[in-house]
């Protein structure tokens, strides 16, 4: 990808992606792509990375040399957290998809397990918000996973009529969600949410797709697009956390 201004920036003592993301008005997935052999939540200090500033920064005013962020720990917590769960997320959906389409006796269990997920995000959401809004935001996850399992065995099933019904009720579902999550938060917005949600269902719905069809590599192509989609929306989500609560991070 061609920069214009691109910069060399060497760590500091108590940098990290997100505070340096923000200074330099562009987003952690950018400089990830532009340093994929870092590791995120352990940047080596002297080490050099590189910077494609957005384009709205500019040099001269800013300098090169953000303020080093005073509450590294707590940003990175909560990235660490956020990202741990919805991989979480998208990895016991694809056990179930595994389960259900080859019928294994894990079914139960594994659907078990994916149905705490809900509520391992909703924890997350439940340290700024309300428990009336950390409810809802499990809710609605719970029922886009049940939703999901319905569809995944009507589509094995070759109910076309039934998976037709409930592609619907899972889009319907992602309006809600991404409705609700830009109420409680200025930096979630709607359409970018709605955006994210759907790419999350479109991938997902490729995924399962090429299972069923024992189409392995396809499959697993999907599933990889479908970790990095997730791992953008946990990025997302915490970012708008940061910018609400900047007490908290900054």
């Amino acid at each position: 990808m061609y920069c214009q201004q691109q910069i060399t920036y060497v760590i500091r003592q108590g940098d990290n992606l997100y505070q340096l993301a923000r200074y330099y008005q562009t987003t952690v997935p950018m400089i990830l792509s532009q340093n994929p052999n870092i590791d995120p939540y352990n940047l080596q200090v002297g080490a050099s990375i590189m910077i494609c500033p957005g384009n709205d920064f500019t040099m001269q005013q800013h300098g090169l040399n953000p303020t080093t962020c005073p509450n590294a720990s707590t940003q990175i917590a909560l990235i660490k957290n956020m990202r741990l769960v919805w991989s979480q997320h998208v990895y016991w959906t694809r056990m179930l998809l595994i389960s259900i389409a080859q019928r294994l006796k894990d079914q139960n269990d594994v659907t078990n397990r994916l149905l705490q997920n809900p509520n391992d995000i909703a924890r997350i959401f439940a340290n700024y918000y309300s428990e009336n809004i950390s409810k809802t935001i499990s809710q609605l996850l719970t029922e886009h996973l049940e939703i999901g399992a319905a569809l995944i065995t009507a589509l094995r099933d070759g109910k076309t009529s039934d998976a037709d019904n409930l592609n619907r009720q899972w889009y319907i579902n992602a309006d809600k969600m991404a409705e609700a999550f830009s109420n409680i938060n200025p930096y979630y917005n709607i359409d970018t949410m709605r955006k994210m949600l759907y790419a999350h269902l479109q991938l997902t719905t490729q995924e399962v797709s090429m299972r069923l069809a024992e189409n392995y590599i396809a499959d697993i192509k999907a599933f990889n697009d479908v970790e990095k989609e997730a791992m953008s929306m946990a990025d997302y989500f915490s970012s708008g956390i940061m910018r609400q609560f900047p007490q908290e991070f900054y």
